[in-house]
């Protein structure tokens, strides 16, 4: 049997028209957030020709942004520039008819404003992570394709009203490998272009940004790469295809592999619990993951109208249904959005208002507090930094003494290895290599070192006899790549003894 995963997933440029419109609502979300991180947004956006509809509600301090209305014109002529559209790429940006009769625009004051840390709405949030630091921490797939559909869009900007056009597609299908990296095995691309393209550039400009987005081998490596199967793509954007927000959910996410959750987070603030829940299911994802719970993890938040919080946690890791440990939990919506919106204004807003996350995605780029900073060594409390893992202990478990910390903080980053203790050693030797070993394996054979375990293990394992508790579940790991069942683990906490 192959160790290697299937994967496929799809990416569009840009100048797509559906991402057209998530950049826009998305730059609205980013300007409002900047006068006012308490202001609502739930913005919708829809295209078709050179006619732009906004409509949906924001709310905030009307006095720091009274003219928003005549701000959106301009926002909405930014964002189809910056796509790529002008000149010979229609629509031009100042040909476009912008209709805002369906928009809300309304003053909120304090009393409102007590009320942002419940929810408005319900939602099923759904974040994933894998032990893939080459791709992101995400499945290889969509991350492979995004890449390529960045250098596409690179190479189109740098020649804006040459051959190419800002639209266009990709799909990707590979393989990932049990080392975490990923094979793409065959790449489709659809580009818009003008109508005397030669068609021998136009795949030249594919092949290279294959080249550009993975590297001279891995271009070399691709079985084949398709341009433009159905033909000449002369209609591009807005032109071809009307566009709304939203319809790009799985793209936005995880690729086809990973169920979507919620709804759409494009167009909605950082307090609706579709972009908020999302997010924070994503960085406790990743946290589990990089505390050795799983090498593929899915966390489920349930969120339900006028609620403060999840009411609810679920966790797969590889596939088993796993308790959140408590050092885990996540935070509420107040502290957890205030969290984004923070790491947000240290770049002042840009990756909203310059239509980077409705573009090239929220997850796997090393940006904003779900995604980078949940992948850092923890640096204070697990209370003030809401999902920081505590590297003393691993679940429930009651906190090791001082004399087991560095058993326990070993275990929790899945970077030691259980070492064998023989009933002949000594017991400073005992002791020595017992700290050095995975607190949930299988207690020691010598009387020194069940001495020394029963003083540092932090599970509630009964002393009388080690008898194995429902608590204390000893079950064999059978993860590819780890040594045979003779390393165990405990029911209730991380894998032990990763390497």
């Amino acid at each position: 049997m192959s160790d290697t995963m299937p994967g496929v997933a799809e990416w569009v440029l840009p100048g797509h028209p559906d991402k057209l419109c998530d950049a826009l609502a998305d730059r609205i979300v980013g300007e409002v957030a900047r006068v006012d991180r308490l202001g609502q947004c739930g913005i919708e956006a829809a295209c078709a020709f050179d006619h732009v509809f906004v409509t949906g509600l924001a709310g905030f301090e009307r006095d720091r942004l009274p003219d928003l209305e005549a701000r959106i014109d301009a926002w909405v002529r930014e964002t189809w520039r910056s796509a790529g559209y002008g000149g010979r790429w229609d629509p031009r940006p100042e040909a476009l008819r912008v209709d805002l009769s369906a928009l809300r625009v309304e003053a909120r004051g304090d009393a409102w404003r007590e009320l942002r840390h419940l929810a408005d709405d319900q939602c099923i949030a759904v974040g994933y992570a894998q032990d893939t630091p080459a791709t992101g921490w995400m499945p290889g797939a969509p991350w492979t394709a995004r890449r390529i559909a960045q250098a596409l869009h690179q190479r189109q900007q740098a020649d804006p009203q040459g051959a190419i056009g800002p639209d266009g597609k990709v799909i990707v299908r590979g393989e990932e490998r049990p080392d975490g990296s990923f094979r793409p095995l065959a790449v489709s691309v659809s580009l818009h272009h003008a109508e005397d393209v030669d068609w021998m550039v136009l795949r030249r400009h594919a092949q290279q940004a294959l080249v550009d987005a993975l590297g001279e081998g891995s271009a070399c490596e691709l079985p084949g790469l398709t341009v433009n199967a159905a033909g000449a793509f002369l209609c591009g954007g807005p032109m071809g295809d009307n566009g709304t927000t939203g319809k790009k959910l799985v793209m936005d996410a995880y690729g086809p592999g990973v169920p979507i959750g919620g709804g759409a987070w494009c167009g909605k603030d950082f307090h609706k619990p579709d972009r908020v829940g999302g997010l924070l299911a994503r960085r406790l994802a990743l946290q589990c993951v990089r505390a050795g719970l799983g090498r593929r993890v899915r966390v489920q938040l349930e969120y339900r109208p006028n609620s403060a919080q999840p009411a609810s946690v679920t966790v797969l890791a590889d596939g088993r249904a796993l308790p959140l440990p408590v050092s885990l939990a996540p935070l509420a919506t107040r502290e957890a959005a205030a969290a984004m919106l923070a790491s947000l204004a240290a770049a002042d807003f840009a990756p909203l208002t310059r239509g980077e996350l409705a573009r090239w995605g929220h997850v796997g780029r090393d940006e904003g507090w779900w995604d980078a900073q949940a992948r850092q060594a923890p640096t204070g409390s697990a209370a003030t930094i809401g999902a920081q893992p505590d590297r003393h202990r691993a679940t429930s478990c009651s906190p090791p003494s001082p004399r087991c910390h560095a058993a326990t903080a070993g275990c929790a980053r899945g970077q030691q290895t259980c070492a064998s203790i023989s009933s002949t050693s000594t017991p400073a030797v005992v002791t020595a290599r017992l700290l050095r070993r995975c607190r949930p394996c299988s207690p020691p054979s010598s009387p020194a070192g069940r001495s020394v375990w029963s003083t540092c293990s932090p599970c509630s394992i009964p002393r009388a006899g080690f008898a194995v508790s429902p608590v204390f579940r000893r079950r064999p790991i059978t993860t590819s790549g780890w040594p045979p069942a003779s390393r165990w683990a405990c029911a209730r906490s991380f894998a032990c003894c990763r390497r």
